[in-house]
Parts: structure tokens; sequence; C-alpha cells
């Protein structure tokens, strides 16, 4: 669907007004040179005597706790102070905390031999830290955001849910180097798309709520050590001598800057406080590559923007409801206002990058909304339908419904303008706006708390990751409850063939997006600007590897 050029021309023109507007993170180094960057001296390979990076992250960890934690920001920051099992390195599963592992030939049972690795006060990471994390991690008492990433243990949905004790839990520890998982069924994807991270029991209940909240109140095992926390500020990593593989490790030290606005985030990194950033805002494109100290490289994020619908609510209960509010976007005007045309229009759930074995899922599956969009020619008359089913007469200019945004800076407000623009043209009815934090907003949604909102899901390298975030008992954030879907999904994580698997994917996201659970809207990307003296960034978007490869040189 076409929009008038003029809204498009006009919303971008307002985004570049908000350029300039913030204030930068500022750097009180008095040791620097002229172009923001400190001056040291370099080893004979060529590398910078004084290792370390400033990075971005976009929001403050919710808590750092391996059974209480809720987005992708703690994730990240867990890849960096603790040791999972495995980590994902050039799209492959490979050792960490497990030097190796065997699997049964029925596919139930993984056994885990640990390497040799220590925490940060000296005592030995052990099976029975990476035991406890999973029973703190099942325990309903924790109130695990992420309980359906790991149901395919035996028993841990049973007693997440209060139907089973923990000592039927199937994982066990026989010895302080072995970990035994026992599976209710075959999953082949069990590696790429679950984490396993060790926690200390003493730790926890030392701590007790208060676990994770500060630098103070936990432990580390992994690449790095958190230094220090300063809420809604920043994070600074330090790098752990006492891991296992610290020798791969170059950068000594990452200040993890949370800046949220971006007009802020570009100023800091014009100004050299931060030393690499996704730039999508075409006035600071053009001036990044026009300078001569920095480089570029495409980086797909592996993740899906997308409108989540609250099948549960009143109105959006209704299949044809929602079916209208996706089909009434303009995913064109979308990603070219609020990516700069970075991203790319998404007309289904899973994005370009993920494979089943050998096979590129995109390749093999066509986009589930590219058909529905052929069979209805009108939005507002499909939304005329869905409201004479529930009752709600025929005139959409009495329907008001909320579209809630998860972040509150003025070029939030500006994108989600669009969105409510582009419903108020199509479908005629009224959407109100609600803003809040981005912690708030994941809260809101995982109650159930909304009408329709925005989110987005990464990937992993099997599209059973995200397709199973819809396959929970209570339907996903979108309380959208379907057997048929949950069965496909099932059998997908259970068919060790490619082809059949990928077909059963498939089949599991057309109905995703035919019944509109969702709105997919574009597949995210970024343009990432780094400072020539920066080497060795990874552009794999699944690699779990911290900064393992990451050095600087000339800064």
């Amino acid at each position: 669907m076409k929009r008038k050029l003029s809204l498009l021309l006009a919303l971008m023109m307002i985004v570049t007004l908000f350029t300039g507007c913030n204030k930068a993170l500022q750097n009180p180094d008095e040791n620097m040179n002229d172009s923001g960057n400190k001056e040291q001296g370099q080893t004979e390979d060529g590398k910078d005597t004084d290792q370390y990076l400033n990075v971005l992250i976009d929001a403050e960890p919710s808590v750092l706790d391996v059974a209480r934690f809720v987005g992708v920001v703690d994730r990240n920051i867990f890849f960096n102070i603790l040791e999972p099992l495995t980590r994902i390195e050039n799209g492959e599963v490979v050792g960490a905390g497990a030097e190796t592992w065997e699997v049964s030939d029925d596919g139930l049972t993984y056994t885990f031999h640990l390497r040799e690795n220590y925490w940060t006060d000296g005592q030995k990471v052990t099976a029975q830290d990476y035991l406890t994390a999973l029973q703190r991690q099942a325990d309903p008492n924790n109130a695990f955001p992420h309980v359906s990433d790991y149901n395919s243990i035996e028993n841990f949905a049973a007693i997440n849910s209060g139907e089973a004790d923990m000592s039927t839990l199937g994982a066990s520890a026989p010895d302080e180097n072995t970990l035994v998982l026992k599976l209710n069924a075959p999953n082949v994807a069990l590696l790429s798309s679950t984490d396993f991270f060790p926690d200390r029991a003493d730790i926890a209940e030392q701590y007790g709520d208060t676990l994770g909240t500060e630098a103070d109140k936990m432990i580390c095992c992994g690449p790095y050590t958190l230094e220090s926390w300063t809420h809604n500020s920043q994070l600074v990593l330090a790098k752990n001598d006492k891991y296992w593989d610290a020798d791969s490790f170059d950068i000594q030290k990452v200040t993890m800057n949370i800046i949220p606005d971006s007009n802020a985030k570009l100023a800091s990194f014009e100004n050299g406080s931060l030393d690499y950033l996704g730039v999508s805002t075409p006035e600071y494109v053009e001036k990044f590559q026009g300078r001569d100290d920095m480089d570029e490289m495409m980086i797909s994020s592996a993740r899906t923007s997308m409108v989540v619908f609250n099948c549960e609510d009143s109105v959006f209960s209704n299949e044809k409801v929602r079916q209208a509010f996706s089909l009434a976007l303009d995913r064109d005007a979308l990603v070219e206002v609020v990516t700069n045309g970075t991203a790319t229009p998404a007309y289904s759930l899973v994005p370009p990058d993920c494979q089943v074995g050998d096979l590129n899922f995109r390749e093999n599956v066509e986009e589930p909304l590219t058909a529905l969009e052929k069979e209805v020619e009108d939005p507002k008359a499909l939304l005329i339908e869905g409201m004479q089913e529930l009752g709600l007469g025929d005139d959409p200019s009495k329907l008001t419904v909320k579209f809630a945004w998860g972040a509150t800076t003025a070029q939030a407000r500006t994108y989600s303008e669009l969105y409510q623009q582009l419903w108020q043209e199509a479908l005629g009815c009224t959407v109100e706006l609600e803003f809040n934090d981005s912690a708030t907003h994941q809260s809101n949604i995982n109650a159930g708390n909304f009408q329709m909102a925005s989110m987005s899901w990464g990937a992993n390298y099997e599209p059973q990751f995200q397709l199973s975030r819809w396959s929970t008992e209570v339907g996903g954030q979108s309380r959208w409850k379907n057997a048929e879907y949950v069965s496909l999904v099932n059998e997908a994580t259970q068919t060790a063939d490619d082809q059949k698997r990928l077909e059963l994917y498939g089949q599991a996201e057309e109905l995703l997006i035919r019944e509109a659970a969702i709105a997919p809207v574009y597949f995210q990307a970024s343009r990432r600007f780094y400072y020539s003296y920066v080497n060795g960034l990874n552009g794999n978007t699944f690699d779990t590897t911290s900064f393992k490869g990451v050095y600087t040189s000339g800064r």
C-alpha cells in the first residue's frame, strides 16, 4: 500500500530536527589528542599497549541474575561476565564452559564435560553451578521470564508450574566436572537456541532478592568481571585473569555506556566517547563516510521488529481485526523513516539469516504476509467485518485502540506517530499512544497489560528460537493459543531431517502470521561505523564470543 510522499518527507524532516538537541557523553580524560583519542604506545606487533573499548548499550539492565533477567541487554552482559556451557562462534556451536559433550543416540541425553575454569573468588566452576542455575530458573518463586527456552528439559515446565518436585528435574551433576541433561523429547536446536549459564548457590543465598542488582552483589567467571555499575549511566568490565581463555582476549577494559537517546549516541560517537556505533541518520551517515579516521560495515541484526497484538483483548481477540491492523502498515515507509533504509520490510517472522542445517530458511519458505496481502484488497473493509463479529458496529471512527511504545524519547514519539497515522489513515479508527521506559513496557507486555505494542525478537541460528516464543502455555506475549502451531513447532524441534524440519517451521510461521498474532514490520540491520584503530569486530550476528579477537592499534 503506497502512502503520500509528503507524509514520509515531513516525518523525515521532523526526525532530522531532533539531531544535535542532546548533550553528548563527555570524556574527562585530560590526555586526549585533537581527535578525541588517547595517545599511547604500541607493542611490537602493532597493538596498543592500553587496550580498552568504549561501547554502547541501549538500556539499563533489568537484573543480572540468571534466574530473573528479562531482556537481551542482560543476556549480552552475561556472555561477558559468565561462561555458558557453549557459545556460538562463526555460526557454529563451540565448547565454552564445557570442553566436550556427547548426545545419546535417541537424542534425549546430553552429557557435558567441563573444562577447568574459576570464579573471581578463586573457587572452581563446577557442574553443580550449572545445575543450580537450572534449578533456580525452574523454581516458580523466581518468575523466570524465559521458561519456554528450557521446557525441553525433563519436568522443567512441570516444576515451574508447581506440578512436580525439583528433585524430578532432568538435570544432574554426577561429579564436579560432569553435567547431564535429560530431555522430554529430542531437540536438535538445543545448543543453538538455549543458553546455559552457571550460578553459585551460596551467592544467591547470600544476596537474595538483591542478587545481580549491583556490581558487588554478584560473582563472575567469564572473560570479564563487572568492575562497577553506575545505574542508568554505565557499566565497566575488567578482564578476568582467572578466565580459562584469558590469553585470547586483548581488550583489558570495556566501558558500556547507557545512552537511550539516539542523538546523544551520535554526538558521543562523533566526539570519540564511543569507539563504534550503528548509524542510520542520513546526515551522520554522510558525515562519517567522509571521515578518514572511520570505517563502516553493514551488520544484519537477525532481529524482527513487530507489533504484538494481545489476543485476549476484547478488540484484538478477533482475527480479522488483527489482520486489518497488520495489513494497514506501510512497511516501506516505516523502513525509510525509522531506519533510513537500512532495514528490510518484513512479511514474516523469521529473518533471512536463519538456517536449518545447510538450508537457508527464507530462500525456501515464502513470507506468509505477501500471500495475505494479495487476498485482502481493503484492510478497512476487513476491520469492519471483524468489528461486526464483535458486535462493535460498522463504523471504524467509533473505534479507539491503544498502541504502546517502549521508549520515552522525542524520536520514539515521532516513530510511533507514523504508525498511528498509517493506521488512522488506512482504517479510519482512532489510535492512542502510550509511552513507557523499556523495563515497564516489557513488564506490561508480559503481564498482558496492553492492546498493541512495539516489540522485537532476535533470532538464533535455527528458526526454532523465535517460533517457540508463541508455543508457550499462555501463547507467548500475544496470548495466542493455537494447538496446531504448538504441535508443529514441537515436531520440528524433534525432527532430525533438515528438509522436513524446514517444512514444519514454515507451516508454523504461516499460522502465526496469517492469524496475525503479530504484525512483522522489518528485519533490523545497522550500518556500523567504527574508528579505524578498532580491529577484529565480528559481523556475525549469531556469535556470542564477547570481545574475543578485538583489539586496538593506533588509538
